[in-house]
């Protein structure tokens, strides 16, 4: 019985060193592409004078101004956007999943961006903004983050008077996702060329409008409810073994999945109003990690987070490079994200979730 013991005990140690080892792995991954798409894009500059731009700069040395501009102030701000969308989005995946036992569940599917699209479409098209005077580009900021957190509002107010189970919850908000990107085709039917081609790159979700005056927000939000929701790590792996059985080990699973719902819904509002509605990466990304490090949130939030940006990082890659002037990232990240996620499904032989 000893002997067992210590033979579980050292496995146990083992399978953490191996998850810790693939989030390392993740993020070194990460941090590669983060300097190799700094040579991308429309402006002609190599991968290595492009990152020795980005280390000149950040060390205060003398650069060309020209250089500066592009590599700098345009796809720097833009790289770590990618990075905290990536990662955020992944968490709020792997959250939302974990919430419903849904391998489907994820801000997309819980009608989270097509709040934020419905609010950007009557900003940008009817030019309504929530709150009163302030500018255009705000107002629309303003709106998106403000209708984003409407659906999770529905969910959690009709929990107040009605139990919801958990599939319960995903089908509200898939109601929701389907009445709203219908009120913003409504809308998009009767705009202008000139309102309609930017609320339609707004609604494949692209960083083209990241810049460093938005990092700041981007990156206190995403750590700010990244931090809350891991320190929920341990209660959500009770919550593998079902509500009745978390309820008899102290936990009040109704009240954790409200209370992790609203933090991710928070996070992802927070990313979605600057980027639009990039697809598949919240689905995607806790999948794959999942598969490399299990289903303990201890190490599938952060392996999520880590596969997650590097994966917004490559999708942008190639989207900066797509066509004459390039491609928003939602485009490339669905175009890769749908069959990955297909392999996947069809790859997936056991539960995941235990």
């Amino acid at each position: 019985m000893r002997l067992s013991k210590e033979i579980v005990k050292k496995q146990y140690s083992a399978d953490n060193k191996k998850h810790i080892i693939w989030i390392v792995g993740f993020v070194l991954m990460c941090a590669v592409l983060f300097l190799v798409t700094l040579g991308f894009g429309v402006y002609d500059i190599s991968i290595v004078d492009a990152i020795s731009v980005f280390f000149n700069a950040l060390l205060g040395n003398e650069v060309d101004p020209r250089d500066y501009e592009y590599v700098w102030n345009t796809r720097l701000p833009r790289a770590i956007g990618a990075i905290l969308v990536g990662a955020g989005l992944s968490i709020a995946g792997a959250i939302m999943q974990n919430d419903f036992k849904n391998p489907l569940a994820e801000p997309y599917t819980m009608g989270i961006s097509s709040g934020a699209f419905l609010g950007a479409t009557l900003g940008i098209i009817l030019n309504i903004s929530v709150i009163p005077f302030i500018s255009n580009s705000s107002g629309i900021i303003a709106n998106a983050f403000i209708f984003s957190l409407i659906p999770i509002a529905i969910i959690v107010l009709i929990s107040k008077f009605r139990k919801l189970s958990p599939m319960s919850m995903i089908l509200t908000g898939i109601a929701v996702m389907f009445l709203f990107s219908s009120i913003s085709q409504i809308i998009m039917v009767t705009a202008p060329s000139e309102s309609l081609a930017d609320a339609y790159s707004w609604r494949v979700g692209s960083l083209d409008r990241v810049r460093w005056g938005t990092i700041p927000v981007m990156l206190v939000s995403t750590i700010l409810f990244s931090s809350a929701l891991y320190a929920f790590a341990g209660k959500l792996n009770v919550m593998y073994v079902g509500d009745k059985s978390a309820q008899t080990l102290g936990e009040n699973p109704t009240n954790i999945r409200i209370i992790t719902l609203i933090l991710a819904s928070l996070l992802t509002a927070g990313l979605v109003s600057y980027t639009g509605t990039i697809g598949f990466i919240g689905l995607v990304g806790p999948h794959v990690a999942r598969i490399f490090v299990g289903s303990n949130n201890r190490y599938l939030i952060p392996a999520s987070a880590a596969f997650g940006a590097a994966f917004i990082l490559a999708a942008d890659t190639v989207a900066k490079v797509s066509g004459a002037n390039g491609l928003p990232v939602g485009v490339i990240s669905a175009m890769v994200g749908g069959p990955l996620f297909i392999w996947i499904l069809i790859q997936q032989r056991k539960n995941v979730w235990t």
